[in-house]
């Protein structure tokens, strides 16, 4: 097996990347409507904002494989 070109390397780490935003971005838009969705429902922005956080972090835990059962 041959060692990759650096030209082979940044395409794959922007290929990477590129997966990374299709993952990634759903997840954000979930957290960001959880949000104001508790916010509309009188939740104060700050709680909703900590509750949406926990919510997010939890599930970047979870696929980065952190998350303990």
């Amino acid at each position: 097996m041959s060692t990759p070109t650096p030209e082979e390397l940044r395409r794959t780490v922007a290929l990477a990347l590129l997966d990374m935003t299709g993952i990634l971005t759903p997840i954000y838009d979930t957290a960001d409507g959880m949000r104001r969705d508790l916010e509309s429902r009188g939740w104060s922005p700050t709680m909703a904002e900590t509750a949406a956080g926990t919510w997010l972090c939890g599930v970047l835990a979870s696929l980065g494989g952190g998350a303990r059962q």
